[in-house]
C-alpha cells in the first residue's frame, strides 16, 4: 500500500499543535511500520530541508516530494478549477492523509483521511481575524469532510461537534487520542541559568491568540491574594495577539509578567517542572496538549470546564468556567494555599497523563490506513 501525507504543517520554525501531533505520530509509524511505502507531500519550501523533515529521508520506504509554488497560486487553483489532484503529483498513492484542514484535492480513485482537532471557527468565530475565518471558509470543511472516507478527531468532544455541526454519519468518525513526548528530567541548575526566572511563578503556556483566554489569565492573576508570585507567558504571537500585549500594558501586575515568547521543547518541560501551577482557561480545545504535559511533570492544572477539557483531565486538574474572571481568581488562591488538594491534584494528574502514548497513537493510525485497503 502506498500512503501519501500531507506535511505542510512541517514548515514552521515553531511546531505546536498540528505541528507537533503530525512530528510525533510520523516519528512512531515510520519505525512500526516496514511494510507500506509512504510519499510525504509539501510545497513552497525554501533551502534546505528543516531538519525533522530531513530525518524521515533516512526510512528506505519513504520518500519527501517537495514542491516550490507559490501557496496562494496553489490555493486558488485547488479552490476554483480543483487542479491539481495531490496524489498525480507525487506519481499516485493508494491513499492520502490530511493531518488538518487545509486545500487539497485527489482524483477519485485516492482514498482519503482527513484529521480535524477542533471545531473552534465554528464554535466560537469571534476568536478568528477576518482572515482566518475567510480562509476556513475558502477551505470549504464541510465539503472535504464528506468526500473523506475517514475522519480522525482527537477527543469524543470534537466527533460530537462534527456530528452537531456537519451531520457525519457516526461510523466515518473514529476517534484517536494524541500522546506527548517523553519529558527529560528537571535540570534545575541549567534552566536558572539561561532563563533567570522568579522561584515562584504561575505558568501559561500555548501561542496567544483570543481563543486560549490569555487576556483572562491575566486579569485573573491581577486579583489574586499573593503578591510575591510571577505570571510567566509563554507562547508564539497568533492572530489578534496585540490585544494581550496592551492588556499587560495597562494591569497593576505588570511589573510581575514575564513574556518568554516560544520555548523550544525540551525547555518546556523545564517550566512545567518549576511552576506552581499551569492557568490554562481556553474558550475552546480539541485536546489540549500543555494541560496533560503540564500534568506528566507534577504541576497542577487549571482549566476550563468546557470543550475536551474534562474529557481529557478526568478529575485530574481544577475546572473553572473561562467566562469567569472572579472563579478563576479563586481558584487560584484556593490552589495556591490549600497543600492537600495541590498534592492530590498532582498525583491524580501523573496517573492521568500516562494514558496518553503516541506509539499507541500511530497504532491506531496505520490501522485505520490499512481498514480503507
Amino acid at each position: 500500500m502506498t500512503i501519501a501525507i500531507d506535511i505542510r504543517a512541517l514548515l514552521s520554525s515553531q511546531l505546536t499543535g498540528v505541528g507537533v501531533y503530525l512530528y510525533e505520530i510520523l516519528k512512531q509509524l515510520f519505525n512500526l511500520d516496514q511494510k507500506n511505502n509512504y510519499k510525504l507531500f509539501l510545497n513552497s519550501l525554501s533551502g534546505p530541508l528543516p531538519k525533522i523533515i530531513s530525518e524521515f529521508k533516512s526510512y528506505p520506504n519513504v520518500k519527501v516530494y517537495s514542491f516550490n509554488y507559490p501557496n496562494k497560486l496553489l490555493n486558488l487553483s485547488l479552490i476554483f478549477v480543483s487542479r491539481p489532484a495531490l496524489d498525480k503529483m507525487i506519481g499516485g498513492c493508494d491513499l492520502f492523509w490530511f493531518p488538518n484542514l487545509n486545500f487539497w484535492q485527489v482524483t477519485k480513485n485516492c482514498k482519503t483521511v482527513i484529521s480535524i482537532h477542533d471545531l473552534s471557527f465554528q464554535r466560537i468565530p469571534w476568536a478568528y481575524s477576518a482572515k482566518m475565518r475567510w480562509w476556513h471558509k475558502a477551505v470549504k470543511p464541510k465539503v472535504k469532510l464528506e468526500q473523506a472516507d475517514k475522519i480522525l478527531t482527537v477527543s469524543r468532544n470534537s466527533k460530537r461537534d462534527l456530528q452537531e455541526v456537519y451531520d457525519l454519519p457516526v461510523e466515518k468518525i473514529e476517534v484517536i487520542y494524541p500522546g506527548i513526548e517523553e519529558n527529560p528530567p528537571f535540570n534545575q541548575q541549567n534552566f536558572e541559568k539561561k532563563y533567570k526566572l522568579p522561584k515562584e511563578y504561575i505558568l501559561y503556556l500555548g501561542t496567544l491568540e483570543p481563543r486560549k483566554n490569555v487576556e483572562g489569565v491575566i486579569q485573573a492573576f491581577e486579583k489574586i491574594n499573593k503578591r510575591d508570585i510571577y505570571l510567566i507567558i509563554a507562547g508564539g504571537k497568533g492572530w489578534l495577539y496585540r490585544r494581550i500585549y496592551k492588556t499587560v500594558q495597562k494591569s497593576k501586575a505588570k511589573n510581575r509578567i514575564i513574556f518568554l515568547d516560544y520555548v523550544n521543547s525540551n525547555d518546556r518541560w523545564q517550566l512545567y517542572y518549576g511552576a506552581k501551577l499551569l492557568l490554562w482557561p481556553s474558550f475552546y480545545e480539541g485536546f489540549g496538549f500543555p494541560v496533560v504535559e503540564a500534568m506528566s511533570c507534577g504541576c497542577p492544572v487549571i482549566t476550563s470546564a468546557n470543550s475536551s477539557l474534562p474529557e481529557v483531565t478526568e478529575g485530574a486538574a481544577f475546572l473553572v468556567d473561562p467566562y469567569n474572571i472572579q472563579e478563576i481568581t479563586s481558584a487560584v488562591n484556593y490552589l495556591l494555599n490549600d497543600e492537600k488538594l495541590r498534592q492530590q491534584l498532582i498525583a491524580q494528574g501523573l496517573r492521568q497523563a500516562k494514558k496518553f502514548n503516541w506509539q499507541e497513537t500511530a497504532k491506531k493510525v496505520l490501522q485505520t490506513f490499512e481498514s480503507l485497503k
